[in-house]
């Protein structure tokens, strides 16, 4: 199999145990990692076990790279062939309930660009998968950016970050929350990349995204016609996750940049 038809096997083999996790959800053990709303549960770890111990099954000489159990420091050097697994992105949605707002995301990346990745929303099932030059889909079905130009019309999701981070960039969406026509903040990074990649909403933008967070989605968004940059508008790597500021259709990324650095 290729790498693509392993990530998707992958998020499809952890799928069922999420299921019936969430459904029972109110009985996890819940400890807080960096901050007082970063959670972190079993089924995070599981997943991640899951994950990465298949992955290293078919490519033992592949770096990998995830979020929970040390597996999230990033080396000095970009490796040749490396894996971001992010297990569950959104857990706090996962743990209130929110539907389907939270997601598992894994990453193929070759020097330090993403080649192939995918996301899947477990209660859905919905499926997002790219390969680079080859398009991004969802349950099989190519997709595309929205052709929208007009920013008071466009859909934003905008993920301001823990609150210990957030009075360093507050202050840069002032403008654009006087320019856009509608806001959302769903807190999952995963799922803002996704429906700007389905045209579900026309921008993206994140503040303090890692790696793991951004693996997948990126390539997903470029894929299906959009751009993602840097608040600068300068190119963007998982590699550099923490400078990654607008993921757009393209069409209005110029306006979300104008606004932001105004």
């Amino acid at each position: 199999m290729s790498e693509i038809q392993r990530i998707e096997y992958a998020l499809h083999s952890v799928s069922e145990y999420i299921r019936e996790k969430y459904r029972t959800r109110d009985t996890l053990e819940i400890a807080t990692k960096a901050n007082t709303t970063d959670f972190l549960t079993e089924v995070d770890i599981t997943v991640q076990k899951v994950l990465i111990n298949y992955l290293r099954s078919q490519y033992p000489d592949d770096v990998m790279i995830a979020e929970e159990s040390g597996l999230d420091s990033i080396g000095t050097s970009i490796p040749q062939r490396c894996w971001m697994v992010d297990p569950i992105d959104g857990t706090q949605n996962f743990l209130r309930g929110l539907l389907p707002e939270f997601g598992v995301s894994i990453g193929f990346l070759q020097d330090g660009e993403p080649v192939a990745g995918g996301v899947i929303f477990p209660i859905t099932g919905d499926v997002f998968l790219a390969q680079r030059g080859s398009g991004a889909f969802r349950n099989k079905v190519r997709m595309s950016v929205s052709a929208l130009d007009d920013p008071s019309k466009a859909r934003i999701d905008i993920d301001f970050g823990s609150l210990d981070k957030r009075s360093q960039h507050i202050g840069k969406v002032d403008a654009l929350l006087q320019c856009v026509g509608q806001v959302r903040s769903y807190g999952c990074s995963v799922m803002g990349f996704c429906q700007v990649a389905d045209g579900q909403q026309d921008a993206y933008i994140p503040f303090s995204v890692k790696p793991w967070d951004v693996a997948a989605g990126m390539l997903l968004v470029k894929e299906a016609g959009g751009r993602v940059t840097s608040f600068d508008g300068a190119p963007v790597s998982p590699f550099t996750a923490e400078r990654i500021g607008v993921a757009s259709n393209n069409v209005i990324h110029d306006a979300c940049l104008q606004c932001l650095n105004s």
